[in-house]
């Protein structure tokens, strides 16, 4: 962290590391930080924190396009360990509730994805209309959400039942095939169809 920090920090890389550690618990949990939550804890970096946030955010990025291209050229099932390791990696940390909608070809071939903040509801808000244009506009034929559970506990909610089964009746009646649907609390990932809830 020091070392990503350096070129911005005017000398005191390692002194901001250490008080985004103390601020945020962990290097996770800085990784999946807001760019606004890093701008604020880094009051005492005066000007230079928006430097320092942004290369922050960046190394984020950099590090989730590298995670997505195992996804790439193969089949995609929601069981499989480099699935399930992309979805922590994406969503685990987070402290304020995502939706992710992850769009395939018939084959299941990845194509997008789409990461929506959802805030700290207790219910979750899969954004219908727009996924429903994204799936259109990707000719996209299956789908894969994943939401996250910053409580730490992957088990679905009613709520989230209800609200996986509106969406399923609404896309597959536009033969969008919904494959399942994720829960990542932390390091682990759920899936409402091993459950037997889609």
């Amino acid at each position: 962290m020091a070392a990503l920090l350096a070129p911005y920090a005017a000398g005191r890389g390692e002194y901001f590391a250490h008080l985004l550690i103390r601020r945020f618990g962990s290097l996770r949990t800085i990784y999946s930080a807001s760019t606004e939550a890093l701008v604020e804890a880094l009051a005492d970096a005066g000007e230079r924190r928006t430097e320092i946030a942004a290369a922050i955010v960046g190394a984020r990025r950099l590090a989730e396009a590298a995670s997505r291209e195992t996804l790439l050229g193969v089949p995609i099932e929601t069981s499989a360990p480099a699935f399930r390791r992309y979805l922590v990696n994406r969503l685990g940390s987070r402290r304020e509730e995502c939706v992710m909608v992850v769009f395939f070809t018939d084959e299941g071939l990845y194509i997008a994805e789409d990461l929506y903040g959802g805030g700290q509801r207790s219910e979750i808000r899969i954004p219908l209309r727009r996924t429903v244009r994204r799936a259109f506009d990707l000719d996209a034929r299956r789908l894969i959400i994943a939401h996250n559970h910053p409580s730490g506990v992957p088990r679905a909610s009613a709520s989230d039942i209800a609200a996986t089964r509106r969406f399923r009746e609404v896309v597959e009646a536009l033969e969008i095939r919904l494959d399942d649907h994720c829960i990542v609390a932390g390091n682990c990932v759920a899936s409402m169809h091993a459950m037997g809830l889609l």
